[in-house]
């Protein structure tokens, strides 16, 4: 799936015939990537893994962040491509990303990975359910929760006991009938209780909380836990998104600095980390890194501009950076004069 091309973000999917797929110019309609080459890179499925051969391309094609250099390598899937100025990762099923686009929900991207989310929580609202929303911290169980009032459209309020100094029951006020709950593992005996009272009283309110994890292993009681969460719905971390990440990047850097242009390598390398704090780490990360790039004086922000850290945890994580092994390490092709991509590609 081929996610920027060029300046852009984009999302097109294509399916490896049994002799391979070439990525360049022929492949991609209305590119305006001017360093892939008209026939960059071949990649082929063989024995569940991916081979990638460069094809004597002028600017180099980089599997997993290393360039190769008139060889081939095999990676797993996902893994991450880049051909010139154009990124592209590599997933063993494209199915549920043929033909979609990426559109604006609630001030929330939504692709693929997302939109069948985006219609449960929908229909959740209309059907007038309880539904918890489980998901990492920052993977935007936030903005689903609000796009469920808004579906609902019912006076809302949102209470979060970390933040509101309040008892609940001041917050929730006669008229309100869609609470959101967030940290809800902090409500206490007081609150647990009466947001049980409230869910008796009033049978006009419903409830969509949010959580990193199952209401039972926050303390919640289990009676109280089954009458919250009567349907559960799961939000993917963003490392698992990858159709809308480098939507993300182009947003955050617009929103930062617009002048800016966005280098094919700062795709490549949010692609590679495992962002533990999802979109709001990667946004957050982004819009720093660009604002920090635009007092340097310069045009373009750059994957080697993000800092070391970002994205990163301080154990092991599950990313989309592959396992990369050479499989024709001796096998070296005729290098062409100038054909040798340096450590910062164009």
């Amino acid at each position: 799936m081929v996610v920027w091309s060029g300046a852009n973000p984009v999302v097109a999917a294509f399916r490896i015939p049994a002799g391979g797929l070439i990525l360049g110019r022929e492949l991609l309609e209305n590119t305006t990537d001017d360093r892939i080459s008209r026939q960059h890179a071949r990649v082929m499925w063989r024995d569940k893994r991916f081979v990638v051969t460069d094809l004597g391309s002028r600017n180099g094609t980089y599997a997993g962040g290393h360039p190769l250099v008139d060889r081939e390598v095999t990676v797993t899937p996902p893994s991450v491509v880049r051909t010139g100025r154009t990124v592209s990762v590599l997933l063993e099923d494209v199915r549920r990303f043929e033909g979609t686009a990426i559109t604006t929900k609630h001030d929330a991207i939504v692709g693929a990975s997302t939109a069948p989310i985006w219609q449960q929580v929908e229909a959740a609202a209309v059907a007038a359910a309880n539904i918890l929303i489980l998901g990492e911290p920052g993977s935007g169980k936030g903005r689903l929760a609000r796009g469920y009032a808004r579906t609902r459209n019912r006076p809302e309020v949102v209470f979060n006991p970390t933040i509101q100094a309040v008892p609940l029951e001041r917050v929730v006020g006669p008229t309100i009938e869609t609470l959101i709950l967030e940290q809800v593992g902090k409500l206490g005996t007081a609150n647990l209780a009466t947001l049980g009272k409230l869910l008796d009283t009033r049978v006009t309110l419903r409830v969509v909380t949010t959580a990193v994890m199952q209401l039972d292993h926050l303390g919640i009681p289990p009676d109280l836990a089954r009458r919250l969460a009567p349907k559960t719905i799961i939000v993917p971390p963003l490392r698992d998104r990858p159709d809308e990440m480098a939507f993300l990047v182009h947003d955050a850097v617009r929103s930062a600095e617009p002048a800016l242009q966005i280098h094919s390598t700062l795709i490549e390398s949010c692609l590679l980390r495992p962002w533990p704090g999802n979109a709001r780490e990667l946004v957050a990360e982004v819009s720093r890194t660009a604002h920090t790039v635009a007092a340097q004086g310069k045009n373009n922000v750059r994957g080697d501009d993000l800092d070391n850290d970002a994205g990163h945890l301080m154990v092991g994580a599950p990313t989309i950076n592959a396992a990369v092994q050479p499989t024709a390490v001796g096998k070296q092709a005729k290098r062409r004069s100038g054909s040798r991509p340096t450590g910062r590609s164009d």
